[in-house]
């Protein structure tokens, strides 16, 4: 049974057993939004009937191209699906892999669909700023680029004073940095700053503040200054991960 958690009027949050990962409702006028839709195709469907039962679900958005964010898709296949439109082209490229790669490690304990599974694709690309509506409530959609993945895209509900972030910030765990670029992270998070809410909900762990994402911020800074030659490593970035 999947729970969820009121993190402001509207805004709840359900964290999935694959990767403890953060899904995100949006609920307004009885509609919902689903911000990222879970691992497996059955973790996707519980996560569309639990969103139901606060409304019709009318649209969902994908933050990134990370399987365990994406791969319950097929669930929602009749509402707009929202992505960066690098976000579809990686899942096209390498969703297959992802899934092979998650098959190998769970070994025995493989969740029903999970092996065949045909990784979907949202449909709709945000390459630019854009709002969605949601009963009465403003969601603001931001293109962020390669920072984290090879598409990040970040909401804001400002009526709420929420955030949602993905994985460009993860609480109780170090940023991963296997498909990053650094220094566009390090750039994006610039960029959002302003736009921050007073709750910030990380693609991973408890919901957070802009203070803390500012730490993040100044944690990757300093891993990138690093590789520049400038400075120490900081403490718990692993900068082997990174790409190439």
């Amino acid at each position: 049974m999947l729970a969820e958690t009121d993190v402001a009027p509207g805004v709840l949050v359900v964290t999935l057993p694959e990767a403890a990962m953060n899904a995100v409702l949006v609920v307004d006028g009885g509609e919902v939004l689903v911000v990222d839709v879970g691992a497996t195709p059955t973790r996707g469907a519980q996560l569309r009937a639990l969103a139901e039962r606060h409304g019709r679900v009318v649209a969902v958005v994908v933050t990134h191209s990370h399987w365990d964010h994406a791969f319950g898709l097929d669930a929602f296949a009749d509402v707009p699906g929202h992505a960066h439109p690098a976000t579809i082209d990686d899942l096209r490229d390498t969703g297959t892999l992802q899934r092979d790669a998650v098959v190998a490690h769970l070994e025995g304990a493989v969740p029903d669909g999970l092996r065949t599974l045909v990784p979907p694709l949202p449909t709709h690309p945000v390459a630019e700023r854009t709002t969605l509506r949601v009963g009465a409530l403003d969601v603001r959609l931001d293109p962020v680029g390669h920072a984290h993945t090879v598409g990040d895209l970040v909401l804001h509900v400002p009526a709420v004073g929420v955030s949602v972030l993905g994985d460009l910030v993860e609480v109780g765990d170090a940023p991963q940095l296997h498909d990053a670029d650094l220094a566009g992270w390090v750039a994006a998070l610039d960029r959002i700053g302003p736009d921050l809410q007073p709750i910030v909900i990380p693609g991973h762990g408890a919901a957070t503040t802009p203070s803390f994402v500012a730490e993040q911020r100044d944690v990757l800074a300093a891993g990138l200054a690093h590789l520049r030659g400038e400075g120490q490593a900081p403490e718990g970035l692993d900068l082997e991960q990174l790409p190439g």
